[in-house]
């Protein structure tokens, strides 16, 4: 028995309903936070009109993991793939 490694955490299994399963495609986000929480809005905008597809709450603690993976990801996405050109931004 190896005493110096630590345990595995257990197995996490996410469920999700079949429309939230397929997802939704956004091209513009915006983030907001208040002391407590940090609010992401995601939408799909065509033209001049937008729709909300979700709104998701973290906590700051939430946010800060949720930073550092998504830098993660994207930094091996561009190792693998090349550089993102960040495009054009909507005013």
């Amino acid at each position: 028995m190896d005493h110096g490694k630590p345990p595995a955490p257990p197995e996490l299994t996410l469920k999700a309903d079949d429309e939230i399963a397929k997802g939704r495609f956004a091209n513009l986000a915006q983030v907001a936070s208040t002391h407590d929480s940090f609010v992401l809005d995601f939408a799909f905008v065509q033209v001049r009109a937008g729709w909300l597809l979700a709104r998701i709450l973290m906590s700051p603690q939430h946010a800060k993991r949720f930073h550092a993976a998504l830098g993660e990801t994207l930094a091996r996405y561009e190792e693998r793939f090349g550089t993102i050109d960040g495009g054009p931004t909507l005013q």
